[in-house]
């Protein structure tokens, strides 16, 4: 699995947490109010922390966490064949399961400890207390969406977007409405925001005071035409495996037209059925599962953000349900071209499956973005700490020349100690480690000479050298 900075901070917040709750004593941190830093500068509510800490209750190691994660992606699925069976029809129930079940962007982000990798359980149950208010007509489910639509925005600042269909879940429901059902949901909602309100009462909404000029830097960095292109392809990207090259360092000629093709198709699908049943009594929660394919794009138009394909989470499972609707389309019309599309996009995510994992598997990780898989980074950890007391790792890369020790093995020197085996800031280390991350960095042929009598582990594309004590 993917394991970096992000990954390791949200790891020690949720320990925290855990270590509270066990009444270890003081942890040498405050009750975390906030979530990790988000991308536009902002902090994130806590929620995940909180999440997160469930499973790090039980194992105590970050594998614990993606564990939970992945667990939470496989109930989406389940999630996915029920909305479909309940929007739609038993044939798009399968095929849009099938095909979220296998889809290479939605497998990388059902592995990662990320907080909107935890969206699509959250968003899908509340697509299913949409169609149970607006189509079944029962006051009760109100209350579940306010309080999904409170999870949502508190795992990512994209699932905003759940705000606005919620305005129009409640107009196009209003005869469903219960004082009581809104108000019980309107409590919960506000009960679990109480630790992120309680952080904006104290900072004063400080955190939000430098938005302007993120902004503007942001209009500096990316000209709008290149935001405006990345917010049109990812919604059709997350749908396949277009943009996985910012990921693992490459990616086939054919991707990007078939992400194009699906993505494009599983919008029309999503149209297609608004116009065939605009007098069915779905209407109005088919209409707002179009809409809904478009609003995070048009989100980030009005805000000026940067686009990252994460942003578009949010969108799952609707795009495969989308996409198993334009299938239905054309099994109506050719059943045998409709299983032969369906069997051959199955087929296509799943060589786009094998030849990430298979690429990813032989390297230890991936040179782009993906970096050293998390059982090479733990093994080189535990070698250090095996080898004897005050190892202090250095990793040397193309970055940090001069060598630094990052976030996540920091992380993991605390982990899997019982105390701190690494000297205090400031003071000399009794042993040092040199960490070389291959895809990162290169030694030089005077770096290989002065290394030769040096001890030495590998441990997949991360070399690790003890250096002598210092004299």
């Amino acid at each position: 699995m993917e394991f970096k900075a992000d990954e390791a901070e949200a790891c020690r917040l949720a320990l925290v947490v855990v270590d509270d709750l066990r009444g270890r004593g003081p942890t040498g941190h405050d009750f975390p109010l906030t979530g990790l830093l988000s991308s536009v500068g902002v902090p994130n509510p806590p929620l995940f922390i909180y999440l997160l800490a469930l499973p790090l209750f039980l194992i105590r190691d970050p594998f614990g966490a993606a564990v939970f994660i992945a667990l939470s992606n496989v109930a989406a699925v389940g999630i996915c064949y029920l909305l479909g069976r309940r929007y739609f029809s038993p044939f798009v129930a399968l095929a849009s399961a099938s095909l979220y079940a296998l889809a290479p962007w939605a497998v990388i982000f059902s592995r990662k400890i990320w907080a909107q990798d935890l969206l699509p359980v959250f968003v899908g149950g509340f697509l299913l207390a949409a169609h149970a208010f607006l189509v079944d007509r029962r006051p009760r489910s109100l209350a579940w969406l306010l309080v999904l639509a409170a999870v949502a925005m508190q795992l990512h600042l994209s699932a905003l977007i759940l705000a606005g269909a919620l305005v129009g879940l409640l107009a196009a429901g209003r005869t469903a409405i219960r004082a009581r059902w809104l108000a019980l949901g309107t409590g919960a909602a506000l009960l679990l925001c109480a630790p992120y309100l309680l952080h904006l009462a104290r900072t004063r909404g400080g955190d939000f005071a430098h938005l302007g000029a993120w902004r503007a830097e942001s209009a500096r960095l990316v000209p709008a035409g290149q935001r405006l292109l990345l917010a049109l392809r990812y919604p059709l990207a997350v749908s396949g495996a277009d943009e996985t090259a910012e990921l693992v360092g490459s990616q086939a000629g054919l991707v990007f037209p078939f992400a194009i093709a699906t993505g494009l198709a599983g919008f029309g699908g999503l149209i297609w059925l608004c116009i065939r049943d605009r007098a069915s009594p779905a209407f109005s929660a088919r209409l707002m599962l179009a809409a809904w394919f478009v609003l995070p794009t048009l989100g980030l138009a009005l805000t000026g953000a940067v686009p990252f394909i994460h942003y578009f989470v949010v969108l799952y499972p609707l795009v495969f349900l989308g996409l198993a609707a334009a299938l239905e389309w054309l099994r109506q019309r050719w059943p045998a071209a409709a299983w032969a599309l369906l069997a051959a996009c199955l087929s296509g995510y799943a060589w786009l499956d094998g030849s990430l994992y298979r690429a990813i598997a032989s390297r230890g990780g991936a040179p782009a973005d993906y970096g050293v898989a998390y059982a090479h980074k733990a093994a080189a950890i535990n070698f250090v700490l095996e080898d004897g007391p005050g190892g202090l790792p250095v990793l040397l890369d193309g970055a940090h020349p001069g060598g630094i020790v990052p976030p996540e093995y920091r992380f993991l020197l605390d982990l899997k100690s019982r105390e701190t085996r690494w000297a205090p800031t400031g003071e000399f280390p009794v042993r040092r480690y040199l960490l070389i991350d291959a895809f990162r960095f290169t030694l030089t042929p005077a770096g290989l000479a002065g290394t030769r009598y040096l001890r030495r582990r590998q441990f997949g594309p991360l070399t690790v050298y003890a250096l002598p004590p210092p004299t």
